[in-house]
């Protein structure tokens, strides 16, 4: 079978900063204070990129995943020219349009209306063409008569609307974005994501770095890895979102942030669950323990939690409904700490999902927050105390996240 054209050709491509070494002077020595002075600075490199190769065809989607600092973000920027590698090539066929940190691209002192113009001459696209395509840009973005505002003026959210809307409508060979759905409401996020899908439709190429698993699902059929600057895993979207997982799971730090984790379009947010941290259970490795926190928005009435365990397929297996039951006040936060017993369960993966409801007499159920995929983790055979399956103790206290970031 005859493979698509290589749009994106990237060999030995490092990128690298200088960074300043500390001069580990006494500080309380006053004498030390001056004798460091007089010290030549010295720099260490840096390696934000070290020694990437890849090749992408037209048409693919490629997700880009990895901790912060990996380099992602990094690897778009050479991609689109906003910085210069310090070695090694790139080299792309056809144009390609850039949706990076909120404005970038942008100058401040235009209008909306000039700043599109602007970034459609620099895709080298003529006049006329940016003309037929400027209704559908205003439309899209949902300005409205701020168009002809200075973008200096704009909110967050309308920089970010109007960004989007003419990096995808000025009709790129290869569209690149960068966290570009953390900005804006439910339904705004949703229309950029079936705005690419049309792109993907007519065999474009997209690259999308995101820390929302559920979103390099949705449009990537490649992912890449990245840490410490270098491509450590490529491959299909679940294979490489549970080798990053795994990455996650022998880290230290037990404590993640669910405030970004994915939640149903329907969802009308009156609590939120803001924090998951996992614990050690010493005496039973048949037992996951963790600390979970969360906030009410609003005056809330009889707020439980539900834990719904599904096999990694996705089919349910049950939930457990933790109790106690508590009222809230609007602002307040709770923190509990909770276990799950494992060891009715077969070995194997499990997917576990989330959710703050409360429930009338008539049995019916109105959900505050609900996060389908909060976490995932792995029973195995216990060969020591029996044939009970335990939780993996490998990594004491760890579950496997599906990219919630950790609060460091």
């Amino acid at each position: 079978m005859r493979k698509n054209p290589l749009v994106i050709d990237i060999k030995n491509l490092s990128k690298i900063y200088k960074i300043k070494q500390s001069l580990n002077a006494d500080n309380s020595d006053k004498s030390s204070r001056i004798k460091a002075l007089f010290k030549t600075e010295t720099y260490e490199d840096f390696y934000a990129l070290n020694g990437v190769n890849l090749e992408i065809r037209q048409g693919e989607r490629v997700g880009i995943i990895g901790k912060n600092g990996a380099g992602k973000s990094t690897l778009l920027k050479l991609l689109a020219r906003i910085t210069e590698p310090s070695s090694g090539s790139i080299e792309m066929l056809g144009k390609l349009s850039a949706m990076l940190e909120v404005g970038t691209g942008f100058n401040a002192e235009l209008t909306g209306r000039e700043n599109v113009y602007l970034n459609g001459a620099i895709l080298g696209m003529k006049k006329s063409e940016i003309d037929h395509k400027f209704s559908q840009i205003a439309g899209f973005s949902e300005i409205g008569p701020f168009i002809d505002t200075p973008v200096k003026r704009y909110s967050s959210g309308m920089y970010v609307r109007l960004a989007f809307a003419v990096a995808s409508h000025l009709e790129p060979d290869i569209l690149i974005l960068d966290e570009v759905f953390a900005v804006g409401d439910q339904k705004f996020r949703q229309k950029c994501i079936d705005r690419i899908k049309e792109i993907l439709q007519s065999d474009k190429t997209i690259l999308c770095v995101s820390h929302q698993m559920g979103l390099i699902r949705e449009l990537c059929d490649r992912v890449l890895v990245l840490d410490k600057g270098k491509v450590v895993f490529d491959g299909d979207t679940e294979s490489a979102i549970e080798f990053y997982t795994g990455q996650e799971a022998k880290e230290q730090s037990g404590i993640y942030d669910l405030s970004r984790a994915d939640r149903p379009s329907f969802l009308n947010p009156k609590a939120q669950m803001t924090t998951f941290k996992t614990l050690k259970s010493d005496n039973r490795p048949d037992r996951l323990c963790f600390d979970l926190s969360w906030k009410a928005f609003e005056d809330l009435g009889g707020v439980k939690l539900r834990l719904t365990i599904r096999y990694f397929d996705d089919s349910k297996i049950g939930f457990a409904l933790l109790d106690p039951k508590l009222d809230a006040k609007a602002g307040d936060e709770f923190r509990w700490n909770l276990s799950f017993d494992t060891s009715p369960l077969f070995p194997g993966k499990y997917k576990a999902g989330l959710a703050l409801f409360s429930q009338d007499d008539s049995g019916s159920s109105r959900h505050f927050d609900y996060i389908r995929d909060a976490f995932g983790f792995e029973v195995f055979e216990e060969s020591k105390t029996g044939n009970l399956p335990a939780y993996s103790h490998r990594d004491w206290g760890h579950v496997l996240f599906d990219g919630l970031d950790k609060i460091r």
